[in-house]
């Protein structure tokens, strides 16, 4: 089985690369591919076709950056999980999509 990991180079995305199985893996960071640019996405999906997709993706910046860039981030992350979405919905035969969000903070702008 081919398993595609967005966010491979981040904490969870290197946990799950120390604990991998024997499927095959591409782990994926933003030097790989722009996620938030719907042509680099589909080029990827469609380059790797993976089975499962782990989507642990995100625009992270630490503190300072969230605070200073509120709308901006928020923009960048729901477009790179819109586009993930919908490679998989229109052009793919993945059987699997888990999502991961481990950055949850107000949305007070």
């Amino acid at each position: 089985m081919k398993v595609l990991v967005t966010g491979g180079s981040g904490m969870v995305g290197n946990a799950i690369r120390r604990n991998k199985d024997n499927n095959d893996y591409l782990f994926l960071s933003s030097k790989d591919c722009d996620l938030s640019n719907l042509l680099e996405t589909e080029k990827l999906f469609k380059s790797f076709a993976p089975d499962f997709v782990i989507h642990l993706a995100a625009c992270v910046g630490g503190l300072f950056k969230n605070m200073n860039n509120k709308v901006e981030m928020l923009e960048k992350n729901l477009l790179i999980n819109f586009n993930v979405i919908l490679i998989l919905l229109v052009n793919s035969s993945t059987s699997d999509l888990n999502f991961l969000s481990v950055s949850i903070r107000s949305l007070t702008v």
